[in-house]
């Protein structure tokens, strides 16, 4: 199942697979806002969204596939 972010450059939506994510992490600019997400083809990218809701979102939609 693919999951919509905004992304923090554009503003605009991000879809990301979950089975491609490596690594979701607090943006040290501002971890409460913003997290990186690391993708198993090295590309990173940031969205808006605490990472531990980022982190949810991605975990349900991988378990609901």
């Amino acid at each position: 199942m693919i999951v919509q972010f905004m992304d923090r450059a554009t503003g605009t939506a991000v879809y990301i697979n979950p089975a491609y994510v490596m690594t979701v992490r607090p943006d040290p600019t501002d971890p409460d806002h913003l997290s990186d997400v690391k993708l198993r083809d090295g590309e990173s990218v940031e969205v808006m969204g605490d990472h531990r809701q980022v982190a949810e979102k991605l975990t349900r939609a991988e378990v609901a596939s």
